[in-house]
């Protein structure tokens, strides 16, 4: 275990939310698990990783309720966030069953957690290499997400 955190969570009261790094060598896979205070655990998301490059946002959740946690999967940082449901937690949803850094709904690769501002909410910065006309000659851009009550859509 890398870390934990207890939460409060809306539906569920008291949460302890668990940064672990899996126990083999060649396994780069670290997992996000949660147990509620009566001890049922909840789904859990796995989330690559390079060594132990796990951990939680200081503070760990904001105004929104949403927890944060901040991965790298060896090359950029990313930012996974547990935004509660009734059941625990939404489904990240990755969209490779292989690759678990980029491409869910709720993970934000290449990018970083800014705040929280006056009203106690993060925004998230995220980047992205146009790798025009390579990628080490891409031009990087560079949006700002902030929480609408339902999903991280760009400042407009």
């Amino acid at each position: 275990m890398l870390d934990h955190r207890d939460i409060r969570h809306p539906e569920l009261g008291a949460v302890r939310v668990f940064l672990v790094r899996r126990s083999t060598f060649l396994d780069s896979t670290g997992c996000v698990a949660a147990v509620t205070g009566s001890g049922r655990a909840l789904a859990s998301v796995d989330v690559d990783i390079y060594e132990n490059e796990l951990r939680f946002a200081a503070p760990a959740t904001d105004a929104t309720g949403n927890t944060f946690v901040i991965y790298n999967p060896g090359r950029y940082d990313g930012v996974l966030v547990l935004v509660p449901d009734a059941d625990g937690f939404e489904d990240i949803d990755w969209s490779d069953t292989r690759e678990h850094y980029s491409g869910g709904r709720f993970a934000y690769y290449h990018a970083r957690l800014a705040g929280p501002g006056e009203d106690g909410r993060y925004t998230i910065v995220q980047s992205e290499n146009s790798c025009t006309p390579s990628c080490a000659q891409g031009a990087t851009t560079q949006v700002t997400l902030r929480w609408n009550g339902h999903d991280y859509l760009p400042v407009g």
